[in-house]
């Protein structure tokens, strides 16, 4: 049943699918948006798009010894009543990745990611961090926001990035894969990166298979498209390569100017919300010294720099230097935040002094070393900002055994209909 293709976990080059299949009951779900089963020898197979409690059959794509993965393309018996024709059918089943969680209604997205949460903390936090946050009476839940259930999750990102394929369209990866598929929409978007007409406008004769595309809908400035090095607000007129960033939160605004190909929060609220979030986790007061771990172009760092005020500090570390350009830029009114560029290391830790700590790691989180120190210093509240369950579990686990405590914890689906969500966990 494995063969040579199972081994390599490869597609084949033409696109015709000839994989082996399994039927299995559907029993729980897990990290990675999929669900679990065992086939009839026992081995535990992780399927997408599928739902608990269904039979269905699965084609394989990758078969290990002890486990296989692969994508449910049939429904067999007892289709789950929290399915849904998927909107994106090029992001279903065998197709490119984004949209996992796509055949899943709107409100049912928030109890799987729920208990994702819940159970990865047990899994990989271990019993004592799951016992300490029920102690603190922190229930781990993930909230979508309430405007996104009119259009069931989709059209809510502000940015998509897709590659230029051999035949000159936009295209996106299949799964698992570096073999691209053309898409003629992209349904996670906002409207206005349709209306941009990328699919079948004068835009095609902008760019060359291989090049990478980003589209960009910014809140302070025009769209603009990125098409390898270049921005242009139409095809053939270049454009900044740089947008404005307006965020509003409680009446406070705050302005940014971030690179059209840099990071930003693509959700079109999730900028407000983490800022809020951070904001009253990290209850920062004037004249107070914060330290940011991972600080980005500045986005959490302008909020903390206006609660310290210029009686306070605020040191922002970043790995990425165009990143720290964009985050100085940011911060040029407010001489008392410093960004530089830093790796995040427990010995930088270990020099911080100050009453707050925020960080905001990339998937892999802090890692055991900078999780410790954080623990040991003299920070009075430190505030973690996690996109993975996984490292969020481990990280937390090791401060809670390091004498810390969780005061709090919020969840938010940032990527609705797919298995993304955020996490900003408070602790002192």
């Amino acid at each position: 049943m494995g063969g040579e293709w199972a081994r390599s976990s490869r597609w084949p080059s033409d696109g015709n699918w000839d994989a082996p299949t399994v039927d299995i009951e559907l029993t729980d779900v897990t990290h990675g948006g999929v669900c679990v089963g065992r086939d009839d020898s026992g081995r535990v197979v992780f399927a997408r798009f599928g739902l608990p409690g269904e039979r269905v059959r699965v084609a394989l794509t990758d078969e290990r010894a002890r486990h296989a993965r692969g994508d449910v393309i049939e429904v067999l018996t007892n289709p789950s009543p929290h399915r849904v024709p998927h909107r994106w059918p090029v992001a279903g089943p065998l197709g490119v990745g984004g949209a996992d969680l796509g055949h899943v209604t709107f409100g049912y997205q928030e109890t799987w990611k729920t208990q994702v949460l819940a159970s990865t903390i047990r899994r990989v936090g271990g019993e004592a961090l799951q016992a300490h946050l029920a102690a603190a009476g922190v229930e781990p839940c993930v909230r979508s926001f309430a405007e996104d259930r009119a259009t069931d999750g989709w059209h809510t990102r502000t940015r998509v990035d897709m590659t230029v394929d051999s035949a000159g369209a936009p295209a996106m990866f299949r799964e698992g894969t570096r073999e691209l598929i053309a898409v003629g929409e992209v349904p996670l978007a906002v409207e206005e990166i349709a209306e941009l007409d990328l699919f079948s406008g004068a835009w095609r004769g902008m760019w060359m298979p291989g090049q990478r595309i980003r589209a960009v809908i910014s809140a302070g400035s025009d769209p603009v498209v990125a098409i390898g090095g270049q921005v242009f607000w139409a095809p053939g007129f270049t454009a900044s390569p740089f947008v404005r960033e307006d965020v509003l939160v409680d009446r406070e605004l705050y302005s940014y100017r971030v690179r059209a190909t840099g990071f930003w929060q693509a959700h079109r609220q999730a900028a407000a919300e983490l800022i809020r979030l951070v904001l009253v986790g990290a209850a920062v007061e004037p004249g107070q010294e914060v330290l940011e771990l991972y600080a980005g172009a500045g986005m959490l760092t302008q909020p903390l720099a206006v609660a310290t005020g210029a009686t306070g500090t605020v040191e922002a570390v970043e790995g990425n230097a165009l990143a720290v350009e964009d985050a100085r830029s940011n911060l040029r009114d407010m001489q008392w935040a410093k960004a530089r560029t830093a790796k995040v290391t427990p010995a930088l830790v270990e020099r911080f002094t100050g009453d707050v700590v925020v960080a905001d790691p990339p998937r892999n989180g802090l890692g055991l070393g900078v999780a410790q120190a954080l623990a040991s210093s003299k920070a009075r509240r430190i505030v973690l900002v996690s996109c993975d369950p996984a490292s969020m579990a481990r990280d937390l686990a090791a401060m809670v055994s390091a004498g810390r405590q969780v005061i709090g914890m919020e969840s938010v689906d940032m990527f609705p209909n797919t298995h993304h969500f955020e996490v900003v966990t408070t602790l002192r």
